[in-house]
This record gives structure tokens, sequence and C-alpha cells, in this order.
């Protein structure tokens, strides 16, 4: 209309594009996030993608290596500097070949990447869970912590009578591992077994 301005609405700002893709799709945000650790220093981009392939979040992940980094440089998290290549001979071996672009984490991707600390988020989805619910983490945690780790049935096990399963609704012990999986307090290697991170969380309870 006449005499009134076109409202524009704001760009969203560089740290929180980087989140917003971090939160998009839960089954890989602990892969991305160990995108944005792997990449803190400048590397090759097959140096990167290869030490991503290593780590052990990459098996929540519906996406591979490359998937991964291409969508952190995409929205701002890792930054990409092209690098000269030298023209290739067509029987050169993969080792031999040149390397395309270099990686780094970018200041939005560290600042996004302290956001998604596992113990700040597991502090965060304490505060929006029932009070008995601390117990029952504290349970999966310890029981998984034990040298070995534990099934999902030892878990449901140890959980077996715990008020958080029936209060205030009817949960399952699956609930717990899921939560726990998702930042990172949990990691399945054969049995789940309690992270770093998750003994930090552990101890955090008391």
């Amino acid at each position: 209309m006449a005499g009134h301005e076109q409202t524009v609405a704001p760009v969203p700002d560089a740290v929180g594009a980087v989140v917003e893709r971090l939160d998009a799709n839960r089954a890989n945000t602990l892969a991305l996030c160990a995108v944005l650790s792997v990449c803190k220093r400048r590397m090759p981009y097959r140096e990167a993608e290869a030490r991503i392939d290593a780590r052990p979040e990459l098996g929540l992940s519906t996406q591979n290596a490359h998937a991964l980094l291409r969508i952190m440089i995409d929205c701002g998290g890792v930054e990409a500097v092209e690098v000269p290549e030298p023209d290739c001979p067509p029987d050169a071996r993969p080792e031999d070949m040149p390397v395309g672009y270099t990686v780094e984490t970018t200041a939005a991707g560290k600042a996004a990447l302290e956001r998604f600390e596992p113990t700040r988020r597991f502090t965060e989805m304490l505060r929006d869970e029932p009070s008995g619910y601390a117990r029952a983490y504290a349970t999966a945690l310890g029981l998984c912590a034990e040298s070995g780790g534990a099934t999902k049935a030892a878990i449901e096990h140890a959980l077996e009578g715990d008020p958080a399963l029936s209060m205030p609704k009817r949960v399952y012990a699956s609930y717990f591992i899921s939560k726990l999986e998702t930042v990172g307090g949990l990691a399945w290697d054969g049995s789940w077994k309690t992270t770093e991170p998750g003994r930090q969380m552990l101890a955090a309870i008391g």
C-alpha cells in the first residue's frame, strides 16, 4: 500500500544458519557436529573426509562423510578454500592426485558447535523433562559406564520398577537410551557404552 514501507525479513545470522542446519535432521546432528570438530584446523578435504568417516557418530547418520562436509560448507559452518591444481595425468594414482581444496570450521561453525556441546544439551534436555527422569538417566549411564557396556535388556532390567517409567506417563527403557544417544551420552559399539561426555553427564546428575 502507498505510504507504507515494505517490511524485509531479517537475514538469519551466520551462527543461526549453522544451528538451524544442525537441528534440521536429528539423525545427522551428532555427525554434523563431528564435522565441525574435525575441521577445527585447516586440512585437505580428503583428509577431513577420512577423519570424519572414522568418527563413531557416522553410525547414526543417513549421510556419508562427503555429503556431511558439503552440508556444513553450504550453510557456512565450514570454509572451503580452493587450491590451484596442476594438470593431473590420466594414469595418476589416487594418492598422487592434487588437493582440490582445504577446509576449516568457521567462527560461526565453532560458535554453533558450542551450543551443541553434549553436557549442555543434556542439561537443557533435563530442564524440559520430569524431575524423576534424571535418576533413570543416571542408572543407564552408570550401568553402561561399566567395562564392556550394557545390552538393552540389561538396561531394561536395571530400570525395572523405576517410577520414571510410569510417571507422569508410560515410557520404556528405550526412551532413555534414545535420548542419551541423541545428546552423545551413549554410543553403540557392540553394546551400549557411556561416552566421555556421558560420564560428565553422570557426574552432573550426582
